[in-house]
């Protein structure tokens, strides 16, 4: 930073001390703050990615289950028409 400007806060005595750190610390925290929110971001996206991977074993266990359900009753079918034409 520019030497006059601390000089400028030391003229003010010790207002201007003061002012410089609460200046200083408002720097840290907004600092800090843009930390913790690129930290929860990366959690939420984290997150996201294991709800959408949860979302995927899902749909693969129910197309699973239904298409051995499908199976079954194709193979049904076929017994019943097999047994039907057997009869006529």
């Amino acid at each position: 930073m520019d030497p006059q400007f601390f000089a400028q806060f030391a003229d003010l005595g010790i207002t201007g001390i003061f002012l410089g750190y609460l200046l200083w610390k408002d720097k840290a925290q907004t600092k800090a703050l843009a930390d913790f929110v690129d930290r929860l971001l990366a959690t939420l996206a984290s997150i996201e990615k294991e709800r959408e991977e949860g979302y995927d074993k899902i749909r693969d266990r129910y197309d699973e289950v239904i298409s051995k359900y499908d199976a079954e009753r194709d193979k049904l079918l076929v017994d019943i028409s097999r047994k039907i034409d057997e009869m006529a």
